[in-house]
């Protein structure tokens, strides 16, 4: 066997032994419970605008199916952490626009009775936690209230595989994803 192909199949394996040692440990490392913070804030300049920086602190958070989400909020705002599909992530002004009226931001208020259906008024919130299929956080529709300064928890039930796209119906310019893999062991 000539020495540049023996070169080649060392390359090879040892692609494949440093692809399988960085894998494990990625599963490995995956929490069983973990924690999502909103942060920012929103200032106002007289006659210059108003800048919101509110958002969640991780673009991605990773957990295992069945572990416990913990929302924490830092901003002394409502918030909602609600799962919606991957298109009607808001992705420009338009979009934010679009999530209201017909959108899920709308849709997702008066599941949680911030918007009486039949008037359109907006009211105080009469359900903190809305599942729209089996319990647990799971598909596109569940959505929890996180109230101003303080903290909730869901039990994130989706399979290993998935990411779920999560956005605050209050301000949908705050995205996030939920990265979902195996229970360890």
């Amino acid at each position: 066997m000539s020495r540049r192909k023996l070169a080649r199949m060392a390359i090879g394996a040892t692609a494949v032994l440093v692809a399988a040692a960085l894998a494990v440990p990625a599963l490995a490392a995956a929490p069983r419970n973990a924690t999502l913070k909103t942060v920012g804030a929103v200032k106002m300049t007289p006659n210059r605008g108003i800048t919101d920086s509110m958002h969640f602190k991780r673009d991605l958070t990773t957990i295992q199916t069945g572990g416990k989400l913990t929302l924490v909020d830092r901003t002394r705002a409502p918030h909602t952490f609600s799962l919606v599909r991957a298109g009607q992530v808001p992705k420009n002004l338009r979009g934010v626009d679009a999530c209201f009226g017909k959108g899920p931001c709308d849709d997702i208020a008066v599941a949680h009775g911030a918007i009486n259906p039949d008037t359109g008024e907006e009211q105080e919130p009469t359900t903190p936690l809305v599942n729209s299929g089996k319990a647990g956080f799971n598909k596109p529709g569940d959505s929890v209230l996180i109230p101003p300064g303080g903290r909730t928890s869901v039990k994130v039930t989706a399979g290993a595989g998935s990411t779920l796209s999560a956005i605050c119906a209050i301000h949908p310019w705050m995205q996030t994803k939920v990265k979902v893999v195996r229970r360890a062991g």
